[in-house]
């Protein structure tokens, strides 16, 4: 239900242009002893051609993408996990990235909004500690940022369409579960000439 807050980070949805869940992924290095975790549903970017996430909520670290877990050898023994463990000297290590600029994500608002902000505004992400257990984000919408400004980093395209989340109920729209585009990342990738 989402009269609770349970921010979990990003989860994939669909793509924009279509209606089933066909996002790409793709690999990008992660530094051997990265000092933060990295949680699935977390957004990462490149820093010096590596993976980090996201530290600068504020949009002035462009999203490559959200992250979807890790490939590394350490001591030998190949490894697939679900978060990056801080500081793990490890060599071959991959982030697996959903960087398609046309992918769509479910992500939990940490207070409410309306419908008055589908395509109208767009919002930081508050960054909440993730779980080493579950291996999930702890990132939400930030709705105290909403902003008319493109520096944002996602905009609300709809409401999750699902038990529970029913935006006009008081009840239920305490904590809704948006569906949302990362702005700068796709912004990014069109001015720079990369296909979409």
């Amino acid at each position: 239900m989402t009269a609770t807050k349970a921010l979990n980070g990003f989860t994939p949805s669909r793509r924009y242009s279509a209606g089933a869940n066909t996002l790409q992924t793709r690999n990008y290095r992660i530094a051997s002893g990265a000092g933060s975790n990295i949680f699935t549903g977390d957004l990462v970017h490149l820093n010096l051609g590596t993976v980090s996430v996201i530290g600068a909520v504020d949009g002035s670290e462009v999203p490559i993408g959200v992250f979807m877990g890790c490939y590394f050898e350490a001591d030998g023994v190949p490894t697939f996990s679900k978060h990056w463990p801080a500081a793990t000297s490890a060599s071959n290590a991959y982030a697996i990235v959903c960087d398609d600029p046309q992918a769509t994500f479910e992500l939990q608002a940490d207070t409410s909004c309306t419908v008055g902000d589908i395509m109208q505004t767009n919002f930081e992400v508050t960054a909440g500690a993730g779980s080493t257990f579950t291996g999930r984000s702890g990132m939400g919408l930030d709705v105290a940022s909403r902003t008319s400004g493109t520096a944002a980093l996602v905009r609300i395209i709809d409401f999750v369409d699902t038990p529970g989340n029913d935006i006009d109920v008081s009840a239920e729209r305490a904590f809704p579960i948006c569906e949302v585009q990362l702005i700068q990342h796709q912004l990014t990738r069109v001015s720079s000439g990369n296909p979409t």
